[in-house]
């Protein structure tokens, strides 16, 4: 999500690795407090930091301030509450690779929003202790595990043994 979002919105190797500071400030802020892993919070986590470090890079890129990328960070993080991790047949195809576009333009749409004045309400510390609140409270068959929403339905279950025949 990251490097495929910066890449598309700056050609710039000095712009971009000034992007990635405010991206990995980011990733320490939310590394630090809760998690970047899907297994323990499903795909707001994963899905969700990735999101918020694109959206922190973006508006550094474009020349906003410190505290606007801490802003888009937080809505983009915001806007990924609630995602589960459901991968179909145990990979990270279907509905992975999607989720993680939508993250990505999540993140240059927030960018966006950000730079052009809007607040984004809920500051960032408040917004990862929510995300950390939501996944405790998240049911383990939607963490990753391949117990729960796509990967149960029966085209799932059926690509899964498919897939595994043989073994």
């Amino acid at each position: 999500t990251l490097f495929g979002t910066l890449s598309s919105v700056c050609e710039d190797p000095s712009a971009r690795i000034k992007g990635l500071f405010a991206a990995g400030y980011i990733g320490v802020l939310i590394a630090d407090y809760w998690t970047f892993s899907a297994e323990m919070g499903g795909c707001q986590v994963e899905c969700g930091a990735a999101s918020a470090m694109a959206a922190a890079a973006i508006v550094e890129i474009y020349g906003g301030t410190a505290q606007q990328s801490l802003n888009a960070a937080s809505m983009a993080l915001q806007n990924m509450l609630g995602l589960i991790c459901d991968p179909v047949a145990e990979r990270v195809e279907v509905p992975c690779l999607g989720k993680n576009i939508m993250a990505g333009i999540n993140a240059l749409s927030v960018a966006n929003m950000i730079l052009a004045g809007y607040d984004s309400v809920i500051p960032l510390d408040e917004t990862i202790t929510a995300l950390k609140e939501v996944s405790e409270n998240m049911d383990l068959k939607y963490r990753c595990t391949c117990l729960g929403g796509l990967a149960l339905t029966p085209t799932a279950q059926r690509l899964f043994n498919d897939l595994n025949k043989g073994e």
